[in-house]
């Protein structure tokens, strides 16, 4: 089975189609469907189960299992850039990745997350994956930014690999960036974990599925 969490919304409904095309259908879709109207993202695609986020959740912090895992594609998050419930945003932002990796790391389970351009703030230019260059303007971008920092300080005593690309703004740039992570990857026995910075701009949505096709490959 593959878990994609945030499953109905743009970015994991298409790693499910990208999964689909595969024919690769036990796949465990988990989302908040309280805005109904993202069904929609989910109508035309083949999966073996829903569930949601919040029950989802428990399960993980109970040490439940959901039987052969081959992989956790995580991304379910709040994305609003207005929101400033700054409790529920690190709940749902922060807290929830961090019992996800913790779950996937003590049971070996591949974990592929994607971070955002909204760690850096402002930034135009130099999007570093380094402290200096991350200064985020809002608490949706400080969640995101908090949880890659808590991923490096574990890193060294985990037992996973971790690749990056920080993807810019334009079509082509982004395109070579995931190939590359997609390429590296394949030299890798049992790499766990992918992280991928997606550079804000006009461009991404119609690569998102590019992206989506990427990561699918990455663990067939």
């Amino acid at each position: 089975m593959i878990i994609v969490t945030g499953g109905a919304g743009f970015i994991g409904s298409n790693i499910v189609k990208a999964l689909n095309d595969k024919g690769i259908t036990d796949i465990l879709v988990v989302d908040n469907l309280k805005d109904g109207t993202k069904f929609v993202n989910l109508v035309d695609l083949d999966i073996a189960d829903y569930m949601d986020k919040e029950d989802f959740l428990i399960q993980i912090m109970a040490g439940e299992e959901f039987g052969d895992v081959e992989a956790i594609f995580h991304e379910g998050a709040c994305s609003s850039t207005t929101e400033w419930d700054g409790k529920y945003m690190m709940d749902n932002n922060y807290q929830y990745s961090k019992e996800l990796l913790h779950y996937c790391l003590e049971r070996e389970i591949p974990f592929l997350y994607a971070s955002s351009a909204a760690t850096y703030g402002g930034r135009t230019s130099d999007f570093i994956e380094s402290r200096e260059y991350e200064k985020p303007l809002n608490v949706y971008g400080y969640s995101k930014f908090l949880f890659d920092e808590y991923v490096r300080q574990i890193l060294p005593e985990a037992n996973f690999r971790r690749l990056l690309a920080s993807v810019i703004s334009t079509f082509m740039d982004l395109v070579k960036a995931i190939k590359a992570v997609w390429r590296a990857s394949l030299s890798i026995s049992t790499p766990s974990l992918i992280t991928v910075n997606h550079r804000s701009c006009s461009k991404v949505a119609r690569t998102l599925n590019v992206t989506s096709s990427m990561w699918a490959t990455w663990q067939m």
